[in-house]
């Protein structure tokens, strides 16, 4: 049967390219603690559960002009999934939204996650779900691979966005369309992380003295870096950066302070040490103060 020159076999719901508020991103910017999240929602699933993954909901920020997606939280969805049907419990997701928005948090939903790399027909359903929850921005979708293999495969993370596909749109008929994801995170941040990845602790507010150790070797190693570059920008050898300048003067900022050399982190350590003694003082006074009185009790 021919067709007319009007008509589609395949109808793709595209968004307009020139309405800025619902373009498809460009790239989902990924916090380190939300995979921990993830991961630690899979490593909980009961073993005896037939279910092959786990999904949750994915939150955070979008860009002004919608291309640029951050996921800053994450929590659980409880489901059930089969071979015949899916179900998961959106009165849950509603209650966990409503919390989240009465702590003050600014992160909505951006979309959802699961830890499987495979996109099914189910896939398709709570993705047309979550999409009517982001309109009208499209919802993204993380996919973790969990499968580790001997070779050290797996862990991989991908992105992804939908568009409604076939000459009748159906939730479970669409494509998946894969984004680019990268994990974001703060500089102040990265010296934990390094802890957690390189020497993982049962408990890593308290490292062990080899952890601890090898920190202060490796900020002493850039201490030596910085000193250098100064020292070759000063003798003229090396080409000065007017960026790396202004890192080292903020950081020597800090320690410095506007008082000289009494200021900064230095006075600062002076008034910890100074507010934890009279704390221990007044502790010690409290206590003496009621020791005394069950004495004068007792001798009453």
């Amino acid at each position: 049967m021919s067709l007319d020159i009007g008509s589609s076999a395949i109808h793709l719901n595209l968004p307009p390219a020139s309405s800025s508020q619902v373009r498809s991103p460009s790239v989902i910017n990924i916090h380190p603690s939300v995979l921990a999240s993830i991961l630690t929602h899979h490593s909980r699933k009961p073993s005896e559960s037939s279910t092959p993954r786990v999904i949750g909901t994915l939150m955070g920020t979008r860009s002004e002009s919608g291309a640029e997606v951050e996921v800053r939280t994450s929590f659980a969805l409880p489901h059930s999934e089969d071979e015949n049907q899916i179900a998961f419990d959106m009165e849950f997701l509603m209650e966990m939204v409503d919390l989240l928005n009465k702590n003050g948090t600014k992160e909505v939903i951006v979309g959802w996650y699961a830890t499987h790399s495979a996109l099914n027909a189910y896939s398709a359903v709570i993705q047309n779900f979550f999409s009517g929850e982001t309109v009208p921005y499209p919802a993204v979708h993380l996919t973790i691979d969990t499968d580790l293999s001997e070779q050290g495969k797996g862990l991989g993370v991908k992105g992804w966005v939908s568009n409604q596909l076939g000459l009748t749109p159906k939730p479970e008929s669409c494509v998946f369309l894969p984004v680019p994801v990268q994990l974001k995170y703060a500089d102040s941040e990265r010296a934990a992380l390094d802890m957690l990845t390189s020497q993982p602790t049962p408990s890593p507010s308290q490292p062990p003295l080899p952890t601890l150790a090898a920190s202060l070797s490796d900020l002493s190693n850039l201490i030596d870096n910085a000193l250098t570059y100064v020292k070759s920008v000063n003798a003229g050898t090396t080409q000065p950066d007017a960026q790396v300048g202004r890192y080292l003067l903020e950081g020597v900022g800090r320690w410095a302070g506007s008082e000289g050399e009494e200021g900064g982190v230095k006075a600062g350590l002076q008034d910890t040490l100074t507010v934890a003694y009279l704390a221990n003082l007044v502790r010690s006074q409290v206590e003496l103060s009621g020791r005394l009185t069950l004495l004068q009790q007792g001798t009453n």
